[in-house]
């Protein structure tokens, strides 16, 4: 009784924007009846609301202790998917009561954070297992054929999405998925199941999937009008649950081109932590990254890991303890000693540390928007290589807009919003390039396409380890690719996708406004 009334009063502070209230009156009550486990988790709600990450971990695992029901234990699995990583997500499942560790849900999640720290053959055991217990679950099908294509079993990722699209012929992100490998032959009979579809009562959410699927499907067969009238449909479809803040960098870049002076590089030259090892792969997305990576993957002294969020959130966390402050995390940034950017540092290494197997001196972290943290891998790594990918903006502009990602990338859903940040980008790495001189080396995509020997030798000149022909054969190298140009990699180097964009250059007049003086100087050091 005490427990309900304590959590019924904070709530009721809550919804009378008395915070404090709410959070001194549930201290108070833990005092007394420190097991409480809803008032431990209403707690850790008041303190996440904040900002205070950290501080709601330890609240929701003392919460999982004192109740040790389904409930606390998801909800800190949940919190940990979020805020913390993979290795601690498995580290909570692996001590789950059987039963519940057996469940549906906390499998599938299991088989996330595998195929998150790159373990694709216990991920596929896991759903593979999954889907024979339930095999009219169309969309672990998907997930399955997503992780099939991720380690080069294309035939069988295509029967596993074939399957779910049998089960529900309306779920969209089915066929999106297919359309997705950019070689799926579809049909007149597939485009004219997809147009049918199209004409019933479909949420939004499938509605745009079978945009892009069609804008595909009619691309290949080059009736280029009605592609692009299908990918615009299906980006107007998404900018409809996209708020138009969450499209913007500039204010961001503005911050960090003030902070990231020579002046801050000059007081913090030496400091950081020494250590070589990172390689890190950005800039942005469909720009040739994959390319990059997997050529320098195939060197015998690099090891390719995965996408690698740890540099994403240990900036949150700066920012985190300046979220009560107008001045930014940037202010907190310029604060910092060398002590500070060498723990950063150390942190980033020991956490990375969970996506390496092979132990070879190189590892590449491949993480395009990793480009917004130059300057701090620059203060805490500055040993760390750093290659900026990129590719003709126009290119990279509409192969996004073509591009139907799953969350985040929020600028990708206009031309206009792509162009700007496109700009915003290139604007900070020239910034970059001017403070820091050739810290970064950078790739150009259709460069590297007409050279790739040539490009190769300059990029590991670049990281300090001598040619090996293996980079030039990184398509039979047989490693897990899960970035949707997987399919395209495997086929080696090519240039039939170089110039595709211009088969759209009709269409293509907000890209280019919206890049500015970008469009010509995009490729200028």
């Amino acid at each position: 009784m005490k427990s309900r009334l304590a959590v019924e009063q904070a709530t009721a502070a809550l919804r009378a924007g008395n915070r404090g209230d709410a959070e001194w009156s549930l201290r108070r009550h833990l005092v007394e009846q420190p097991q409480d486990g809803a008032a431990i988790a209403k707690l850790a709600e008041i303190v996440l609301d904040e900002g205070r990450v950290e501080e709601a971990t330890i609240l929701l695992r003392r919460a999982a202790v004192a109740e040790p029901t389904p409930e606390r234990q998801m909800a800190l699995i949940n919190h940990l998917q979020m805020y913390v990583g993979a290795e601690p997500v498995l580290a909570e499942i692996e001590a789950l009561p059987q039963p519940f560790r057996d469940s549906f849900d906390i499998r599938m999640i299991e088989a996330g954070m595998h195929g998150h720290l790159g373990d694709h053959a216990r991920q596929i055991a896991i759903y593979e297992r999954l889907a024979g217990g339930n095999p009219g679950d169309y969309a672990l099908w998907k997930r399955l054929g997503d992780t099939l294509k991720t380690v080069g079993r294309t035939e069988e990722a295509v029967a596993a999405l074939r399957r779910s699209i049998e089960i529900n012929p309306n779920f969209g992100e089915g066929w999106w998925t297919l359309a997705n490998f950019k070689s799926f032959p579809f049909t007149d009979k597939h485009v004219a199941a997809m147009r049918k579809a199209l004409r019933g009562r479909l949420s939004d959410v499938d509605a745009l999937h079978f945009h892009f699927a069609l804008g595909q499907a009619f691309e290949d067969r080059r009736q280029f009008a009605k592609s692009f009238q299908h990918y615009d449909a299906a980006n107007a479809l998404r900018r409809k649950s996209i708020r138009p803040e969450w499209t913007r960098i500039t204010g961001y870049v503005d911050r960090a081109i003030a902070t990231y002076t020579p002046e801050l590089f000059d007081r913090h030259e030496g400091a950081g932590c020494l250590q070589t090892g990172p390689i890190f792969v950005l800039g942005l997305h469909r720009s040739g990254s994959t390319l990059v990576e997997q050529i320098l993957g195939s060197h015998p002294m690099i090891e390719s890991t995965t996408e690698i969020t740890v540099m994403h959130q240990l900036w949150e966390r700066i920012a985190r303890t300046r979220i009560t402050s107008t001045s930014g995390p940037f202010a907190e940034l310029q604060g910092f000693d060398a002590s500070d950017f060498a723990a950063i540092g150390e942190e980033y290494l020991d956490r990375a540390a969970a996506f390496r197997t092979a132990g070879r001196p190189w590892f590449v972290d491949k993480l395009p928007a990793n480009w917004m943290y130059a300057g701090l891998i620059r203060l805490a790594l500055p040993n760390a290589r750093i290659v900026d990918a990129r590719r003709h903006p126009l290119a990279c502009g509409f192969s996004n807009f073509r591009q139907n990602y799953g969350s985040g990338i929020y600028f990708s859903y206009s031309l206009e919003t792509i162009g700007a940040f496109y700009r915003d980008y290139w604007r900070f790495m020239s910034h970059v390039d001017a403070v820091q001189p050739g810290a970064v080396h950078r790739v150009i995509n259709e460069r590297l396409i007409d050279d790739p020997e040539g490009e190769a030798r300059r990029l590991l000149d670049f990281i300090g380890v001598p040619f090996d022909p293996a980079c030039l054969e990184f398509h039979k190298s047989g490693r897990a690719i899960g970035t949707p140009s997987a399919e395209q990699v495997r086929k080696g180097i090519r240039r039939e996708g170089i110039d595709q964009w211009r088969n759209y250059e009709p269409w293509l007049g907000p890209l280019k406004d919206a890049l500015g003086e970008a469009l010509d100087k995009w490729d200028q050091a």
